[in-house]
């Protein structure tokens, strides 16, 4: 509409009406109202004239000659919500009246109007108007007020979201990096090697196509890309001639020429269209291998782009470095071969060196030979003794007696998670109450047991918790070790606080106290979950004060 919009002191009124006498006297009456108005004497005059200007207002006379009022009152409504139409018949029928208000009319007045009538009906709907056209101002206003604050939400927390988005990114990305770090401990193929490093990278969004991999010495590639198909593809070459047709220094100097050259070479893809993030892998001093992403020409690799796949290439390199020393290893250094050089290199110098005194006993005469040879053979005797002792000794290690100091295993524990337990602000209470020296078997076993169970309470435990280690003689033949601790989680070490309490679950059904329990029995004792007056689980250690004494049970009991 190109008129002026109307206002409350500016109101136009539209009226539709055919008869000329009844459209001189609405305008007449109009206008001496102080309104503007605007007359048409058929459906499409006063379509035309609604399209061209706004109106406030609109009379409308039901029987036009070229179409029904009502329908220009949908019409009307449909362009203009805040327009008020007013019906003018002859038709007083209550169906026509329901009609019409249902159709959208605000008034309906009934021909012959007089003036009085007329100045009312206006008034109400120019009133109406007003109130229509000023919520309209109101929600149009809101509108933009929004709009406009969240356009400074969105610029004020633009840093932010990018932020959040930086470290969500950074959280994904440390994630596939932890999962690399365990590659080690079950693939066991350059193939599966490079699927996993593959398929870790493939999910951050980076579009990789293939990597590459070739060693230091140029003998050796790997690598796995998608190929025409779509599908994950492998290949590897190993070449006798391999630094045959590269200069040495140019292809130290452009290690993504190298991965080119030996993928063109021996690989089953094109990688000439790929943009290449090439690494350089050196570990110990030493140049293992050069590992290449190709990527879509297209991807634009930030900063932290590079460093983490500078990460993978290092992981990837570790990994495979490590993998063919142990196949290398498996080759060349297999039980036969080394008990073979075990019989070589020690069985069979000792044989000879044994036989060698005796022909100088046989031979010579001369006693300072003899007493040289004698003294060779009580050697080679004493050897061959040793050696056996350390075998029976390995293999009766489970029933070696050793005096120990419980103080000393448990201090050393606790020096050893000092570091970690300063970072989770846990404190440590000692309660030692003498100085329980005593006679173990497997000692060493036990100092061990020690430490992982205090680990165990350090993860158990919240940040600013407490542990609880005590020492004490329970009888004169029996020492104790407890452990507990509090402002830790639902579990006591990982097992249940009712476990043992309900009667229904063993306390020790865990993998990991049933270790400690079978190492504690080893060393002549046995391991309790029990709770204390204050209700906490308190794990117990009761040992003999001398193992070795035959006069005493090997296993303790309360």
């Amino acid at each position: 509409m190109n008129d002026s919009t109307i206002t409350p002191r500016n109101p136009h009124i539209l009226v539709v009406e055919d008869n000329p006498a009844q459209q001189s006297y609405l305008e007449e009456i109009i206008t001496k109202l102080g309104y503007r108005c605007t007359c048409a004497s058929t459906w499409e005059e006063g379509l035309e004239s609604f399209v061209e200007r706004s109106f406030a207002c609109v009379v409308i006379d039901l029987g036009l000659p070229d179409g029904n009022g009502l329908s220009l009152v949908s019409e009307f409504c449909r362009r203009d919500s805040c327009v008020v139409p007013i019906i003018l018949t002859g038709d007083q029928s209550a169906e026509t009246i329901v009609e019409t208000m249902r159709a959208g009319a605000f008034d309906y007045l009934t021909k012959p109007v007089d003036g009085a009538t007329l100045r009312q009906a206006l008034a109400r709907a120019l009133s109406h108007h007003t109130v229509v056209h000023e919520r309209r101002e109101l929600v149009d206003l809101l509108y933009n007020e929004r709009e406009q604050l969240r356009a400074r939400v969105d610029a004020a927390t633009k840093d932010l979201r990018e932020y959040a988005s930086a470290c969500e990114t950074s959280n994904l990305r440390l994630r596939a990096l932890l999962e690399l770090t365990r590659l080690s401990t079950y693939y066991y193929s350059d193939k599966m090697l490079l699927q996993n490093v593959f398929e870790q990278v493939a999910q951050l969004a980076i579009p990789l196509s293939a990597i590459v991999l070739c060693d230091a010495n140029r003998q050796k590639m790997a690598a796995v890309y998608h190929d025409t198909k779509g599908e994950m593809a492998f290949t590897e070459e190993s070449a006798q001639d391999g630094t045959a047709g590269y200069d040495t220094l140019l292809a130290d100097a452009d290690p993504e020429m190298l991965a080119r050259s030996w993928f063109e070479r021996h690989g089953g893809g094109d990688i000439s269209h790929l943009k290449g993030l090439v690494f350089s892998e050196t570990l110990w001093s030493r140049k293992v291998c050069t590992v290449g992403f190709f990527v879509n020409e297209s991807f634009m690799a930030s900063e932290t782009d590079n460093e983490f796949l500078g990460m993978c290439a290092r992981l990837l390199a570790f990994e495979w470095e490590q993998w063919n020393l142990l196949v290398y290893i498996a080759h060349q250094a297999s039980l036969g071969n080394i008990a073979t050089e075990l019989v070589r290199n020690f069985i069979q110098p000792l044989t000879a060196i044994k036989s060698a005194g005796e022909i100088i006993r046989e031979s010579s005469r001369s006693p300072d030979v003899l007493q040289g040879a004698e003294i060779i053979a009580d050697n080679v005797e004493r050897l061959r003794l040793q050696t056996q002792e350390f075998r029976r000794l390995s293999t009766l290690r489970a029933d070696s007696v050793e005096t120990v100091r419980l103080q000393d295993y448990v201090e050393q524990a606790l020096q050893i998670l000092a570091a970690a337990t300063r970072d989770k602000n846990v404190t440590i209470h000692r309660e030692f109450e003498n100085d329980f020296e005593c006679v173990l078997l497997n000692g060493t076993a036990l100092a061990r047991t020690f430490l992982d169970l205090l680990i165990g309470a350090l993860r158990a435990v919240d940040m600013g918790g407490s542990i609880y280690v005590r020492l004490k003689q329970v009888a004169s033949d029996r020492l104790a070790f407890e452990l507990t601790y509090s402002g830790g989680g639902a579990d006591f070490l990982g097992v249940d606080r009712l476990a043992g309490l309900d009667g229904n679950r063993h306390p020790h059904a865990h993998p990991a106290v049933q270790l400690a329990e079978r190492t504690v029995h080893m060393c002549g004792g046995r391991l309790s979950i029990d709770a204390d007056e204050e209700g906490r689980m308190v794990l117990r250690i009761l040992l003999p004060a001398n193992a070795a004494d035959p006069t005493k049970d090997k296993v303790a009991t309360w």
